[in-house]
């Protein structure tokens, strides 16, 4: 009789506890002696969400690039678009834009590499490479087209199919080396709007699509370099469906609009070469979105669903169970309010808010679950600047009144109580701090000058160098050598991008924003954050979008659920981060959101006897 170790070729593991899959082989048995349980580790696919888009779009024909670092361009809401995004397995940020607004266009390559062709509308035959921040038109491609099957690279693609006109689909297709264009041989048949395709110049896959008017193909179609076969049949006949490999022959594609009857649909398939097979469906039907990755881990985003959404969702194939990221309610505020320090105090477990608007000098601690009233300020008022820990709070400067009433007041607190301290230089409000009780840096705020910076000690506070541009109503954590000022909130509709970092000298500015942001919360530290909320533009303010920060790039994180502004309190981190409190319509709120990480967990199977 064979044995597991003569079937595999590998021992059954003894281990003490279940191990990550860095150690086992999928499949692979282990013996976990604390519980006496024969194990193995199993590979499931599953849809997890990943960051929202920066601007909700339909009309795209793929995307380009890896499920970590992903490109996509064009589209449509309103009216054309002109707009880039990068993914980087998180979140979207803003790039280089198309030189001309275009939709259906068909992206292939990779986020550093890209390349685009055709588009509409009118419907046209630019060629477009990307090098990681800009577009450059290169030429014309053989033909005008939209919706064109893409497999390849920047320098090795191919390109077949797709409409050249409102309806008509086209069998015509062409490679490209970077330089030239050729013809090719036609495919067997028509085959556009949309149409599941990838792979390599010498050998893609396209499956589905629409074949005239009328219908919508059912075979799959392989190009091996120099002819077309026949691959194995497709189950979802439609249109406008995503495909996620543009270079790579194993396929994954899914949602799109079906045939009979006519329906948006969530359904997702793998092609291995020869069948396409079921996999878990997606968790928001759509049409008309973009796909890039591979076969094991894929990226979703935009489309319609009936409107445009900005929605994304990552595919995976893992021994581990992924876990999104996203915001959860916690404990309500026993008082709402709005107006405070716009700096990180606390953990998500261990928060602290004081002051506020209705002018208060009320202080509330949190423990991850509720919150209690601590000690009052010493000198009620709004707009403070704070930072520092629950246990160890530093209160500096801030509004005494509802109108215009800013104070050079200095208080720290000791988890009981509040303690006067001495004064900062300038008396100011909607200023921020960073750091701890005993070596902090203010910055910012009104009125005018808006760049003003103090270092703390924990005894005196010394003016130091100025910022480099306005920041009044600023988001600001991290610490006094290491701290970050983030936009700002001026009386015109437009409020700031700038972003400037500290070093405990001078203040230096980095890459902005992606969109303008004043009376925001913040968590983390200047490398790693997460910016909640905050006004964008007036008189919209009760936005509930979130950023991430990576000490270089921004990009996009869960939505928060209660949209608002000019935050009472926030803190943690950027894996586990609070906010509370805010301006929310119709008034103040006292709704506390938490944030939690991407987290993985292992899949595991319990083998029995039975």
């Amino acid at each position: 009789m064979s044995t597991y170790e003569q079937l595999k070729g590998l021992k059954v593991k003894y281990l003490s506890a279940d191990t990550s899959g860095d150690r086992l082989q999928e499949g692979e048995l282990f013996y976990n002696s604390s519980d006496f349980s024969l194990k193995s580790h199993i590979a499931v696919g599953a849809f997890s969400a990943g960051g929202n888009m920066l601007t909700a779009r339909r009309a795209m024909t793929g995307g380009a690039g890896t499920q970590t670092a992903g490109l996509i361009a064009g589209g449509y809401v309103t009216a054309l678009m002109n707009n880039t995004e990068e993914y980087n397995g998180n979140g979207w940020a803003s790039s280089g834009n198309l030189p001309t607004a275009l939709y259906y266009i068909s992206v292939a390559g990779t986020q550093t590499a890209g390349l685009a062709v055709g588009g509409g509308d009118p419907v046209k035959q630019e060629t477009l490479e990307y090098n990681g921040s800009a577009w450059t038109d290169v030429g014309n491609a053989p033909e005008v087209r939209k919706m064109l099957g893409r497999a390849g690279t920047q320098t090795a693609s191919l390109f077949a199919g797709g409409n050249d006109g409102p309806n008509a689909a086209s069998s015509e297709s062409f490679t490209y080396d970077g330089t030239n264009f050729t013809n090719i041989t036609d495919l067997p048949s028509n085959r556009g709007a949309g149409h599941v395709s990838g792979g390599s110049q010498t050998a893609s896959v396209h499956a589905g699509g629409s074949l005239g008017p009328p219908g919508y193909a059912t075979t799959t179609v392989e190009w091996d370099g120099s002819s077309w076969s026949e691959g194995g049949s497709y189950p979802l006949p439609g249109q406008n469906q995503h495909s996620s490999n543009p270079s790579g022959y194993n396929q994954m594609g899914g949602g799109g609009y079906l045939s009979g009857p006519s329906a948006i649909t969530n359904n997702t398939l793998f092609y291995d070469g020869s069948t396409w097979s079921a996999q878990a469906n997606m968790g928001t039907a759509r049409q008309q979105g973009a796909g890039f990755g591979s076969e094991t881990a894929a990226a979703f985003c935009g489309g319609t669903t009936g409107s445009a959404t900005g929605a994304t969702e990552e595919f995976n194939i893992s021994t581990s169970t992924i876990t999104a990221a996203a915001w959860s309610s916690g404990g309500n505020l026993n008082n709402a309010r709005r107006a405070g320090g716009a700096g990180s105090v606390g953990t998500q477990t261990t928060g602290l808010v004081f002051g506020g608007e209705p002018i208060t000098g009320e202080t509330e601690e949190y423990d991850g679950a509720s919150w209690t009233t601590g000690g009052a300020l010493n000198t009620s008022r709004r707009s403070i600047g704070a930072c520092g820990t629950q246990t160890a709070g530093l209160a500096s400067a801030g509004n005494t009144a509802a109108g215009n009433s800013p104070t050079a007041n200095s208080e720290e607190y000791n988890g009981t109580s509040w303690t006067e301290g001495n004064n900062v230089n300038s008396a100011r409000h909607y200023n921020s701090s960073a750091g701890l009780q005993t070596a902090a840096v203010t910055f910012g705020g009104t009125p005018s000058p808006f760049v003003r910076s103090e270092n703390y000690d924990g005894t005196s506070y010394t003016t130091g160098n100025a910022l480099n541009d306005r920041h009044d109503n600023v988001a600001g954590c991290g610490t006094q050598t290491a701290g970050i000022a983030v936009g700002s909130g001026p009386s015109a509709p437009a409020f700031s991008t700038a972003v400037e970092e500290y070093n405990g000298t001078s203040w230096t500015a980095v890459n902005s924003t992606p969109v303008g942001v004043g009376y925001a919360g913040i968590a983390g530290t200047q490398t790693s954050l997460i910016l909640q909320a905050g006004a964008q533009a007036q008189p919209s303010l009760y936005n509930t979008t979130a950023l991430g920060y990576d000490g270089t790039n921004w990009f996009t994180q869960p939505s928060i659920a209660t949209g608002r502004f000019d935050l009472k309190g926030s803190g943690g981190t950027a894996t586990a981060a609070y906010i509370a409190g805010g301006a929310a319509s119709p008034g103040n709120t006292n709704a506390t959101e938490e944030f939690t990480g991407e987290t993985t967990s292992l899949n595991l199977k319990t083998l029995t006897d039975s």
